[in-house]
């Protein structure tokens, strides 16, 4: 009994899924294994995997699969934001076959999106392949923190070079994915802009295009709610009064109306209303941002 206990401890240690083999390094005996699965004590996902049966249910079915946690669904679990995506995200090796349900590993997988996975086949470049069932996040947000500049260069020099390219699209002061998302919108179309502009008397934007034209992004984590939505509106007759004009962007708008947003503002910006005119200056309102 006192290697089961032992068992279920190391199991809880590891967060509830663990390969056999860890768990043998760490002292628990293979029979102890095979006898808590018999008695389902502890759940067998697949060869070489076991969990508790209250473990973490997107780690039990990515191991299920055949693979481990990956992708969007690591970040949600770490509170990163991501894209609305409600499939379990699993990375599998490239040759990897025999791959099953992520509810029952008798049942073959078969097509993946008729159980909700998205199913990635892909190695980490060169990089140490993870011991445990879920993947890092080293492509996190930098603006969270949990990474740093030269953490990312290090990566993307594992990466073929069409993909290490993208290192010159990330932006350390970028406060949000959403903003993200409408920096490489703007990107795209070789709209030059500012991410994070400091403006006097209203404070910080998230991103100014030329002199005055302001995008703000408004995610529904923190834009929501009658206090959230009295500070957006003061912000921007506080922005109005410097001169700025305000494009204010709901999370629906850069996620799935992002064409017809950046046709206007193309538009503005065809018109040069981005740009301070004569009458600005004329007024004092062209200020250097």
């Amino acid at each position: 009994m006192v290697s089961m206990s032992h068992l279920i401890d190391e199991l809880d240690r590891s967060g509830g899924v663990s390969s056999t083999a860890a768990l043998v390094a760490r002292g628990v005996p293979l029979t102890t294994i095979n006898d808590a699965v018999e008695r389902e004590s502890v759940l067998r996902l697949r060869r070489g995997w076991v969990a508790l049966p209250d473990g973490p249910s997107d780690v039990i079915q990515a191991v299920r699969v055949g693979g481990r946690l990956a992708c969007l669904s690591v970040l949600r679990r770490e509170r990163v934001w991501c894209l609305n995506d409600s499939r379990l995200h699993v990375r599998v090796d490239p040759s990897a076959h025999n791959l099953s349900s992520p509810h029952d590993r008798r049942v073959p997988l078969g097509r993946p999106e008729r159980f909700g996975i998205a199913l990635h086949r892909s190695h980490r470049a060169d990089l140490p392949e993870p011991e445990g069932p879920v993947d890092p996040f080293p492509w996190a947000l930098l603006h969270s923190g949990r990474i740093s500049r030269t953490e990312l260069e290090f990566l993307t020099a594992h990466l073929p070079a069409k993909y290490r390219a993208l290192l010159d699209l990330t932006d350390p002061g970028a406060a949000s994915g959403l903003e993200t998302k409408a920096r490489l919108g703007l990107h795209r179309y070789n709209i030059p802009y500012r991410s994070q502009v400091q403006i006097p008397g209203a404070g910080r934007v998230d991103i100014l295009i030329g002199d005055r034209l302001v995008l703000e992004v408004d995610g529904r984590e923190w834009h929501s709610g009658a206090a959230a939505y009295g500070r957006d509106r003061a912000r921007d007759l506080a922005l109005i009064e410097c001169g700025c004009l305000v494009l204010r962007l709901s999370y629906d708008q850069v996620m799935g109306e992002w064409p017809r947003v950046i046709a206007v503002i193309r538009r503005l910006v065809g018109r040069q209303e981005h740009r301070w005119s004569p009458r600005h200056v004329k007024e004092g309102l062209a200020v250097r941002l």
